[in-house]
């Protein structure tokens, strides 16, 4: 859930305002308020930050398979050695590429000597080269002075004008003699190659200073973090505003360290445009979602609603879905639970990734279970208990009669599960909209009776879709003579009615009326948007069924040479055919599994993933302190660790 939070606005003396926010640090609960108020202090050091994440990041190509004792040195000369290699290696790359480029051009003019030209202008000769295309041969005849053909081919030809005095023929292109002769630019790559070598060695040995530098860039930023606190406070004579966001559960102990210290606070609740951060606590168990949503980077916002509940349990579906095979899930499921005892071995907490992956896992193979797919061969199973939890009906379909017992439609497999995706996507937009009807009764407005409206539609265009895209008329199949299209066309009439009447309901009823006849246009296409919501579900299927065709034909590939000679090639085929398939539907979850969650249903509830995380201030004392220390002072060596590194 999403936990309210209050304003804090706090009144120091100026003098007094480094230390409030040292101790501000140390309590860990405001979420400060930034104001992008920016001081030489930030700039600087978001600059230093910079330079030495730069450095870090830079180390990361030249790791070594052996270890290499790294040069014992401070940390602001360890960011400016491996900055300066950076430049170098970066300045001899770029000249290679420029060598590389010129000797592809003049490539076809074989070698020569730049000094030849000196020769020939030393004694009063004017020589340049030139060429032309085949269609302009003609006009050589106009030339005046010695010409001398170096080259001819289908293209054209090239070559050399020779006069007494400085001229230039406008009508053909000018060969620009380079500074250097091609062996002498080959030379001069060759050489550059092995400076290259070098320098990259040298950086191989700078490698062993990564974690040193990781911890000092984290330094770096907390002390950015710091400056841009200070920055944001806001001066007024001798007095300093500091305002910020906390908990409502934590109230009592900011107002307690406030008597403390001597801070003199007041607590309000803040205003619908403050930009208010969203801090969401659920239960342990359902904190393994979180890591879905760190990856996505959504929060939603601070007056929006927390799906967390509803995304684990439908993401859960869709990934065993999607992902549809049971030995698929199997590698989930192993992969996250050896991580959890590993973690356990450990004496830490296992990752929420862990347990995430454990359940996904284990989902996808119940569902890969009873549709009996394991690798995409049903046959690996055959005459083992597995065979047992297969449900008949999802692998071949089954005869559908009617309740008074007439044979309606035979259906296949295909078309059970296509059939299934759209019950659960009725299922999953009906309670978003019941959640809005909830959150609508609880506000006491009739804005409610309009969610009732998009429930009724949703239910009458799931007979529409179920008759158009599956072909299964309800009426048919139940033999209720035309009484379910009947009531579905009503239901989506009606529902109509009360969204038009009651939709823009916000307190004056007649008004609210004409509200919603002016837009009624978007009703309607809102509608048409709804009917398409339903349909997108089938990608589940869709893709489910992708997976399993992928896996089928590289079993008809790889089984064929499993025998004989061969059986190395059929293995390899085999292998890589899963693992390309196991990528691919691993994919289709990002894409699809969590585009169900993101669009269609956060759109039915109205959530734009607006909001910013509630992150408090927590800049330890000793950390934004440290920045004053010379970097001089505190060296690093490959037997320091981490401890002595921060500047």
């Amino acid at each position: 859930m999403i936990i309210e939070m209050k304003k804090i606005s706090m009144v120091v003396q100026t003098k007094d305002k480094e230390s409030t926010l040292d101790l501000l640090g140390e309590l860990g609960l405001v979420h400060l308020e930034d104001y992008q108020c920016s001081s030489p202090e930030v700039e600087k050091a978001m600059a230093k930050m910079k330079r030495a994440e730069t450095a870090y990041i830079f180390l990361a190509e030249f790791k070594t398979k052996e270890e290499l004792s790294p040069p014992s040195l401070s940390t602001v000369e360890a960011v400016e050695d491996v900055l300066q290699i950076r430049e170098n290696l970066q300045a001899v790359r770029e000249r290679v590429e420029t060598l590389e480029k010129r000797i592809a051009e003049l490539q076809n003019w074989g070698d020569f000597d730049p000094a030849d030209f000196k020769f020939f202008a030393d004694r009063g000769y004017h020589l340049k080269i030139y060429t032309v295309s085949r269609d302009k041969i003609e006009r050589m005849d106009d030339i005046q002075g010695d010409v001398v053909v170096l080259r001819e081919d289908k293209k054209g030809l090239a070559f050399a004008h020779i006069t007494k005095e400085p001229v230039t023929l406008e009508d053909f292109d000018e060969f620009i003699i380079p500074p250097q002769s091609l062996s002498a630019m080959q030379a001069e790559k060759n050489e550059l190659s092995k400076k290259f070598e070098e320098i990259s060695g040298k950086a191989q040995y700078y490698y062993g200073l990564r974690p040193a530098l990781k911890a000092y860039v984290d330094s770096l930023e907390s002390n950015l973090k710091y400056w841009i606190a200070k920055a944001n406070a806001m001066d007024e004579e001798n007095l300093t505003a500091i305002v910020g966001y906390l908990p409502v559960d934590e109230v009592q102990d900011v107002q307690s360290w406030a008597r403390q210290n001597s801070v003199a606070i007041a607590i309000t609740d803040p205003d619908p445009s403050d930009p208010i951060p969203t801090l969401v606590r659920n239960p342990k168990w359902l904190e393994i979602v979180k890591p879905v949503f760190q990856f996505m980077g959504t929060v939603p916002g601070y007056k929006e609603l927390d799906i967390s509940l509803f995304f684990l349990v439908f993401f859960t579906i869709f990934f065993a879905m999607i992902i549809g095979d049971a030995a698929y899930g199997a590698v989930f499921f192993l992969g996250g639970l050896g991580l959890v005892f590993y973690s356990k071995s450990k004496r830490e907490k296992p990752p929420l990734v862990a347990t995430l992956f454990t359940l996904l896992g284990a989902a996808t193979v119940v569902w890969g279970s009873i549709n009996g797919s394991w690798f995409g061969s049903p046959e690996l199973i055959e005459g083992t208990f597995l065979e047992k939890l297969v449900i008949p009906q999802l692998t071949e379909g089954f005869n559908f009669y009617t309740p008074a017992g007439d044979f309606y439609k035979e259906l296949r497999s295909q078309d059970v599960i296509m059939i299934l995706c759209f019950i659960i996507a009725l299922i999953h937009l009906t309670i978003a909209q019941v959640w809005n009807f909830l959150q609508a009764l609880g506000q006491r407005s009739l804005q409610a009776v309009g969610q009732v409206g998009w429930m009724l539609i949703n239910f009458g265009l799931f007979y529409l879709v179920l008759d158009m895209v599956s072909s299964f008329n309800l009426d048919e199949a139940f033999g209720t003579g035309g009484l379910i299209s009947s009531v579905s066309l009503n239901l989506i009439f009606v529902g109509l009615g009360l969204v038009v009447l009651f939709g823009s309901q916000e307190g004056n009823f007649f008004k609210g009326i004409l509200g919603g006849l002016g837009g009624l246009p978007n009703t309607v296409l809102n509608s048409i948007s709804a009917f398409g919501d339903i349909i997108s579900y089938v990608r589940l299927f869709a893709m489910g069924l992708a997976g399993a065709e992928i896996a089928r034909a590289f079993n008809e590939m790889g089984a064929p040479l499993l025998s004989g000679k061969t059986f190395i090639f059929g293995v390899l085929i085999l292998l890589i055919g899963h693992i390309f398939n196991f990528v691919l539907c691993a994919l289709g979850v990002l894409v699809h599994g969590i585009r169900l969650k993101m669009l269609e249903f956060s759109g039915r509830l109205g959530i734009q993933w607006s909001g910013h995380e509630y992150n408090p201030f927590s800049v330890r004392r000793d950390i934004a302190s440290s920045a004053a220390i010379p970097a001089e002072e505190r060296k690093m060596s490959p037997s320091s660790g981490l401890s002595q590194n921060m500047s």
